[in-house]
């Protein structure tokens, strides 16, 4: 099931835990199993897209004014590390939403430049001066939106089909 289980949106949110999280995440499974299979596997997915796209600190070349080329070993904050997953239920339980995103304070300003690597070591995928989040997150995510709506649709009238 989800690693974080919310009530609400933003602030005004509270994170559910404890004896009343398993409750929830049974009930969840038992009136919508499909729908909550396809949610989970969809984000796991996508942040599985994500951190293979996010790019990481590296060591960088740097010349002196000599003209002599030395390396420059940069520490790494990891915000790759700090993806986290979850569901929300809003409108008194009526909606649910999944969600994935980067705790990293800084992460949303993350640019790539062009020395830019992957965790791998490998060139980033990420054009120089491009947002990384926005491109391995929100737009990966957006393209991705009508075929999950289709999935959902999908396993909605089955379940339906199933309460008959």
């Amino acid at each position: 099931m989800a690693k974080t289980l919310r009530y609400g949106r933003g602030k005004g949110s509270i994170q559910i835990d404890g004896t009343l999280k398993k409750m929830l995440e049974e009930a969840l499974q038992a009136v919508a199993p499909m729908t909550m299979h396809i949610l989970e596997s969809e984000i796991k997915e996508r942040v599985k897209h994500a951190k293979k796209n996010w790019i990481v600190r590296g060591d960088v070349e740097r010349t002196r004014k000599n003209g002599t080329k030395y390396t420059y070993k940069q520490k790494s904050d990891r915000s790759i590390d700090k993806f986290k997953t979850g569901v929300r239920l809003l409108d008194g339980g009526r909606t649910i939403e999944a969600f994935y995103s980067n705790t990293a304070p800084y992460a949303w300003v993350i640019k790539a430049g062009k020395q830019s690597k992957k965790d791998d070591g490998s060139a980033s995928s990420v054009k120089p001066g491009q947002y990384v989040a926005r491109e391995t997150m929100f737009k990966a995510s957006k393209a991705g939106v009508d075929e999950l709506i289709k999935k959902l649709a999908d396993a909605y009238i089955k379940d339906q089909r199933k309460v008959k």
